[in-house]
């Protein structure tokens, strides 16, 4: 399952974007549910923290593949370890 292309490509891809759809969310309205806010909160701060220490692993990873580091920054931005996670077990290659 985790060498498989389709996997990375239209089921964990789509997560991290919808992980951002829901950061966005909570910032722009307010989340009133305790319990969603809660969740809210718990998300935001894994995404503040995990951010910069995947940039850290990321970013020898794409320099080893010859992709630039703009590129490598832009992708694990917005799609975190299932953009390099890929890459680096070889089953991606840009």
């Amino acid at each position: 399952m985790f060498k498989n292309k389709l996997f990375w490509y239209f089921c964990m891809m789509p997560g991290a974007l919808a992980g951002w759809l829901f950061v966005l969310f909570g910032l722009l309205f307010p989340i009133q549910n305790e319990t969603i806010k809660i969740l809210w909160i718990i998300i935001t701060c894994t995404w503040g923290i995990g951010h910069p220490v995947e940039l850290i692993a990321s970013i020898p990873i794409g320099k080893s593949k010859g992709i630039p580091v703009k590129t490598t920054v832009l992708k694990t931005i917005a799609l975190g370890f299932t953009w390099w996670l890929p890459l680096k077990m070889g089953v991606t290659d840009k």
